[in-house]
């Protein structure tokens, strides 16, 4: 997943039904049980302070979510309160015609101070949503977003927030058909006609091991692994290629017979030199604890894949690679080369993507194959005026 600054665009009412949450914010391992993740909020109380602080949006009606409509919000994140440039943010972002009303509120939690955005637009009417989907899997998306409860619907008004609920629906689909993919939106706000229209794209990457549906999406568990510990893995250990082959699943049920399966497999790999599983807890709720050190493992092959706006690359197209077949495997040294592509592809107008992967032969020897999935950035059109969508976006 790329890292980029979050602006948290939330509607009245919402704050607290986080969709896609940064652990900055301090998310525990018991939401697992409700889709994995739990926003923890305190009670704010007006205060000057000097301390860093967070800085958001909170939106009321169809704000228009343009990225560069609020930079300001972007740059006075984790600084020191400035009324000055708070003010000046609040002039600018009121500057747009579609944003009627606005203020800008200081408040002190408990372990940081908060600078809220309070923002409201006329509310526009969804007239039409395309998901992107196939009519195979359309009966499912629509059942997974009557779960969710709060996607966009034709008919209802547009919210960003019910945006980025649907997207995120669309996300927990695919990765449940072990889909790797990116998904683009464009966005079409009529001001005027007090109407919006959304459609979103799906673009094929690499296929991966399906992910699975946690509740609310799924059945609950009677015991769920809860929480899954690789970070006692080694450099040299390939934990994704290990995972793969692994019954026991971050956030799904637990079995004692898939973990006992687990423990022989993982004795069997005879390219690790150690390697165990452990398990702690009790309840409803098991900790799983994996141990692995690598051996040598020698590369045998390594390949670039496009896909997306890539499809059909050539190997003349992409930089002089760090790895080559001799090598010895490590994850650091194949995370800098996704490093590499990434950079090398990364251009004004899309989003790359680049995912790494690790087969290990019956004799030891590993292939790793990296595929590049370029595809479009967002788009989000006010009244015929076409904006970036992207927080890289320089329109």
């Amino acid at each position: 997943m790329n890292v980029v600054l979050q602006l948290r665009l939330t509607n009245s009412g919402n704050r607290g039904q986080a969709i896609l949450p940064s652990m900055r914010n301090g998310y525990t391992p018991r939401a697992l049980l409700a889709a994995c993740f739990l926003s923890i909020l305190a009670s704010p109380s007006c205060a000057q302070s000097g301390r860093e602080l967070d800085a958001w949006v909170e939106s009321h009606g169809s704000v228009p979510p343009v990225p560069a409509w609020f930079s300001c919000v972007r740059e006075l994140d984790r600084q020191p309160y400035d009324k000055v440039k708070s003010q000046a943010c609040l002039r600018s972002i009121l500057s747009h015609p579609e944003v009627l009303k606005g203020r800008v509120s200081l408040h002190h939690y408990k372990l940081r101070d908060t600078l809220i955005f309070n923002l409201e637009s006329p509310s526009l009417s969804v007239t039409d949503v395309d998901l992107g989907i196939a009519a195979a899997d359309l009966a499912q998306i629509h059942e997974l977003l009557a779960i969710n409860g709060n996607a966009l619907r034709p008919g209802e008004g547009y919210e960003e927030a019910k945006e980025k609920s649907t997207r995120v629906v669309l996300d927990l689909l695919l990765r449940s058909q072990g889909r790797r993919a990116g998904v683009s939106k464009t966005v079409h706000l009529d001001f005027n006609k007090k109407i919006a229209q959304v459609g979103f794209k799906i673009w094929e990457g690499p296929a991966d091991n399906p992910q699975m549906l946690v509740p609310p999406y799924a059945e609950p568990c009677k015991i769920m692994n809860g929480f899954f510990n690789w970070t006692d893995a080694d450099d040299l250990s390939p934990v994704h290629f290990v995972e793969g082959h692994m019954k026991t699943k971050w956030c799904g049920c637990f079995s004692d017979a898939d973990f006992r399966d687990d423990a022989a497999a993982l004795k069997e790999m005879k390219f690790l030199k150690e390697a165990n599983i452990s398990v702690a807890g009790s309840g409803n709720m098991r900790s799983i604890s994996v141990h692995l050190r690598g051996g040598q493992i020698p590369i045998a092959h390594v390949s670039v894949r496009g896909y997306g706006l890539l499809e059909g690359l050539v190997e003349r197209e992409t930089p002089p690679l760090t790895i080559h077949p001799g090598d010895i495997y490590s994850r650091s040294a194949a995370w800098n080369l996704e490093k590499l592509l990434q950079e090398s592809f990364a251009k004004d107008g899309r989003q790359v993507r680049v995912f790494s992967d690790v087969e290990v032969s019956p004799t030891g020897d590993a292939t790793l194959t990296f595929s590049i999935l370029a595809y479009p950035d967002d788009a989000i059109h006010v009244n015929d005026v076409q904006y970036d969508g992207s927080f890289h976006g320089k329109h």
